[in-house]
């Protein structure tokens, strides 16, 4: 008799089959995992080998006298198949930045950043229109795209979003002019306008009252005897004629001299966009805050209870305007805090009057909130015998404060509502984001 010979039955085969597809179902996304770790390994040492050629070229530069630029290109040899772009550019320390875009086998990859803080890898895309705040914590959460456009988290008790960094991908289209987004508070995006609209007052009285030097109250308020206290001239003059369109408002310098209004006010498309925020106007106490600087101190003094006036009488704390920590309105002014996260400088998140070897005001390095002329701030700084004293930041970088009646730059800050929709843009100042309101 023939010997019968044994075969896979169907049953066995689709076995087999389902088996075969579970094994591939599993290695492949680890066979795809390690391809991208290579990928993403090789295309960052080669951007650490140039990080560290710029460097080297830079530093010998300076010690020969030579002027050249530093570039990719002449630090080291770069294959032209395996990358698309390569730009250096090198900060007052010598410490290089990169940003390198490849192709071939790389495409699709990038490196950005400094040898401290390098990310490489493929940059997720995200679809716009989309809300501001969701938008922006997405920008965040990738770490390639969160170097790329200048994004960090601060170190306070809130953990804001923030945007920093010398000149970070944060431009907006407002109001037909360029602003910039701050960052990210609670449910609602910050800006800030991208040029002053003028020097002004923060505040200014008569020669009888903190003899001439102002009040350090942004809102409204009443006095020790019930009458009604409208507020700071300038946060009348933001509030009232840059939203509100009302030319009869004036703008004061010392002893309520009239000075001459900017001409700039909002449009209705813009105005549809600002939030009626609850704007924290507690003062920095000179006493004990202001004596180390702490980052994070005066946040939690810029949003606590201590107000503008530790003074009851003398020449310069005479008025009797009672003082209050929050204001709802439309439009501010920035926090000192902002200016101080805004640098890319680590020490400015423990000290914004850290001062370098050669006594220079370390804050101002690497900050697109710096600005060359001295700015107003928000908040009042309280010290005994005197209740005119406001927050700002010198020309020169350092955080100070003066007297309300003082003429300064000004820049006005808003929140946008929480529904404010990014329609389109890239947040670069040549292709800002623009905004429109969602339902």
């Amino acid at each position: 008799m023939r010997k019968k010979k044994n075969a896979f039955t169907l049953i066995e085969l689709l076995a087999v089959i389902v088996i075969l597809a579970v094994i591939l179902v599993i290695s492949i996304p680890r066979i795809l995992d390690v391809i991208e770790t290579s990928k993403k390994d090789s295309i960052k040492s080669s951007a650490r080998m140039i990080i560290n050629s710029a460097e080297k070229k830079n530093m010998i530069d300076k010690v020969n006298g030579s002027t050249e630029e530093v570039t990719c290109d002449n630090s080291v040899k770069l294959s032209k198949e395996d990358y698309e772009s390569c730009k250096i550019t090198i900060d007052e320390e010598g410490k290089a930045t990169i940003n390198l875009v490849g192709k071939g086998k790389f495409d699709g990859y990038k490196c950005i950043g400094t040898n401290d803080n390098l990310a490489c890898g493929q940059v997720e895309s995200i679809t716009l229109p989309l809300n501001g705040k969701e938008y922006i914590e997405k920008l965040y959460n990738n770490e390639l795209s969160r170097i790329e456009n200048g994004l960090k988290k601060d170190n306070t008790e809130d953990q804001n979003i923030r945007y920093y960094g010398s000149n970070p991908n944060n431009y907006v289209r407002f109001n037909n002019e360029l602003w910039r987004i701050i960052g990210i508070f609670g449910n609602n995006v910050k800006l800030i306008r991208s040029e002053k609209i003028g020097n002004l007052s923060w505040d200014s009285s008569d020669s009888t009252i903190n003899s001439g030097f102002g009040v350090n109250q942004w809102g409204e308020s009443k006095d020790a005897d019930g009458n009604n206290y409208v507020g700071a001239n300038l946060q009348i003059y933001l509030n009232k004629r840059y939203y509100g369109g009302d030319t009869t408002i004036k703008c004061y310098s010392r002893f309520n001299m009239e000075k001459t209004c900017p001409t700039n006010i909002l449009d209705d498309i813009a105005k549809t966009l600002i939030d009626n925020h609850i704007w924290n106007t507690g003062a920095i106490n000179y006493n004990s805050i202001a004596k180390s600087f702490d980052t994070v101190e005066f946040y939690k003094a810029e949003r606590g209870t201590l107000n503008g006036k530790m003074c009851s009488s003398g020449t310069y704390c005479d008025d009797i305007v009672t003082r209050t920590t929050e204001w709802t309105g439309y439009i501010g002014l920035p926090y000192v805090t902002d200016y101080a996260y805004a640098s890319s400088e680590s020490v400015c998140e423990t000290n914004m009057k850290a001062q370098d070897s050669s006594n220079n005001y370390i804050c101002k390095n690497n900050n697109w909130m710096y600005r060359s002329s001295t700015m107003w701030y928000l908040s009042p700084f309280a010290q005994p015998a005197y209740a005119h004293s406001v927050l700002l930041v010198l020309d020169n970088g350092n955080v100070n404060y003066g007297k309300a009646s003082d003429l300064y730059s000004v820049y006005p800050s808003i929140y946008l509502k929480n529904n404010v929709i990014i329609e389109s843009g890239n947040g670069t100042s040549s292709n800002p984001y623009i905004l429109k309101l969602g339902k």
